[in-house]
């Protein structure tokens, strides 16, 4: 148990160092892009999407549903296996 908790520990002070890089190399990326400025008047261009989206979508065609008959079915509770109850298998169950 200790263990787990030391490596929960590990984990969430590795996360904290994690978030703590990504903040500044956040800052340094708005450092960099800082320089650049868009004239008065100019609007940012939007990129092209990699995809067109579809126009117009065709309609599925519904598939007709065969109901069949339920008397040829054999009872499935009857059909299932018997599991063994738990705990009665073998007794190689320790307490602590």
């Amino acid at each position: 148990m200790d263990q787990v908790t030391q490596q929960n520990a590990a984990l969430v002070e590795e996360a904290a160092a994690a978030a703590q890089s990504m903040q500044e190399q956040a800052a340094s990326l708005v450092g960099a892009v800082s320089v650049f400025r868009l004239e008065p008047g100019t609007q940012a261009l939007r990129p092209e999407p990699a995809f067109a989206a579809p126009t117009a979508l065709r309609p599925l065609q519904a598939v007709p549903k065969v109901l069949r008959p339920a008397a040829g079915r054999k009872n499935e509770a009857a059909a299932a296996p018997q599991l063994a109850a738990a705990g009665t298998a073998g007794g190689d169950w320790t307490e602590f």
